[in-house]
């Protein structure tokens, strides 16, 4: 695992973001994504990627329904351990959750956050 060189990719609807890549057996990336939206019927994939020399292979996948995600407007309230699962679960070609746990996690902090309102 120590020649692992990984990355994170997070979709939301039509939205992808992808973290730097880490090098090492326990990769920490520590940043922040902001995602808009305004379906809460939808949820959150993570993905987890080893970056091979030809092709990248996935490591596992989480799937969080926004209808599980709390509001807090502070950073690391709502922080816990994911467990990375190996197989997504489709239903009309869309994902809506994962299965077959790895045995690997990842700390995610994922929440809600009322818009900022100037008080001008």
């Amino acid at each position: 695992a120590a020649q692992f060189n990984s990355y994170c990719t997070l979709k939301l609807q039509n939205v992808k973001s992808t973290t730097v890549t880490v090098k090492g057996a326990n990769p920490c990336w520590e940043q922040d994504f902001l995602f808009e939206t305004n379906d809460v019927n939808t949820g959150l994939l993570i993905e987890v990627w080893s970056k091979g020399m030809i092709w990248d292979r996935a490591l596992g996948y989480n799937y969080i329904p926004l209808t599980e995600v709390q509001y807090s407007n502070e950073e690391g309230s709502c922080q816990q351990w994911l467990a990375l699962e190996a197989e997504l679960v489709m239903r009309d070609g869309e994902v809506v959750g994962t299965k077959n746990p790895t045995g690997h996690s990842l700390l995610v902090d994922c929440r809600f956050e009322l818009p900022f309102v100037s008080e001008d």
